[in-house]
């Protein structure tokens, strides 16, 4: 029995999607869910996140020079890089596994619908 080339396409979608949705879940489970779980115990019983970034352990912040920028550069940077690998592999998983047109339609249009489902769509990664 041959299969048609649309059941072919129709499976080779569904299995870029599943990648895609195990990047995504694993990802930012790794990257943003399990650490922001466990911060928050810490949070409750420390009354405290951690030391800033920007002045960490003082009380004032540094003045602003150029290496109190790159300073902060660097922390933040290192603070971020999980996220931002991340961001970038799921934004390629996007452009290479799914469909445009399945995006259009879901997310392109002026209407609440479409403004709605992107809204929704973005709230599993807020900070």
């Amino acid at each position: 029995m041959r299969r048609g080339l649309g059941s072919v396409m129709l499976n080779r979608y569904a299995m870029g999607l599943t990648v895609l949705l195990l990047i995504f879940v694993g990802g930012l489970y790794v990257v943003k869910w399990n650490p922001y779980y466990h911060r928050a115990f810490v949070a409750a019983t420390q009354h405290s996140i951690g030391a800033s970034i920007v002045s960490g352990q003082e009380a004032v912040p540094p003045p602003a020079s150029l290496e109190a920028a790159v300073g902060y550069a660097w922390a933040y940077g290192k603070s971020i890089w999980q996220a931002m690998i991340l961001g970038l592999v799921l934004g390629a998983g996007v452009q290479a596994l799914v469909p445009r047109d399945w995006l259009a339609r879901l997310f392109g249009g002026r209407h609440f619908k479409a403004v709605a489902l992107a809204g929704l769509a973005s709230v599993p990664s807020m900070m």
